[in-house]
């Protein structure tokens, strides 16, 4: 019998000591901008969904998919059971929110104010089985018009 550790778990032990998580809880995360007004054009989607990006990079929030329209985002990630949601969502929400105004600056008159998103957002638990099937969903939901019309 081998008692050769595998080399991750090696790594694990000689770096700095965190636990190894061989589960993770996916969450499907909804939130709209202020009074759902439909401001976000193909810039701001383009510079939104790299900011969620970047953000669930150095928090080490594992990013399935972001999906922007118009008056709403979906954010699907998963997360450490030692991550709570409530924190990932603020982190995303608070940070793109802030450098999407710095970016963007014409938001702040079309929302009237200093505040992109709306306060409430819904979160909706995934199984890993139904991660293909929401991703889908949610492409199927934000596809451009022709891509629709192309597919039918």
């Amino acid at each position: 019998m081998d008692r050769q550790l595998a080399p991750e778990v090696r790594e694990a032990l000689l770096g700095r000591w965190e636990p190894l998580y061989r589960s993770q809880l996916h969450y499907l995360v909804t939130w709209s901008t202020r009074g759902r007004r439909p401001v976000l054009k193909d810039r701001h989607v383009r510079s939104l969904q790299q900011l969620v990006r970047q953000a669930s990079d150095e928090r080490g929030y594992t990013l399935v998919d972001v999906m922007v329209a118009a008056d709403h985002v979906h954010v699907l990630l998963a997360l450490k059971p030692s991550q709570s949601v409530a924190t990932a969502v603020r982190e995303l929400k608070g940070r793109s929110g802030l450098e999407l105004l710095a970016l963007h600056p014409e938001l702040r008159v079309w929302l009237r104010g200093n505040l992109v998103w709306d306060e409430r957002y819904a979160v909706e638990t995934v199984s890993t089985a139904r991660i293909e099937r929401v991703r889908e969903r949610l492409r199927a939901l934000h596809a451009p018009p022709d891509e629709l019309a192309a597919a039918s």
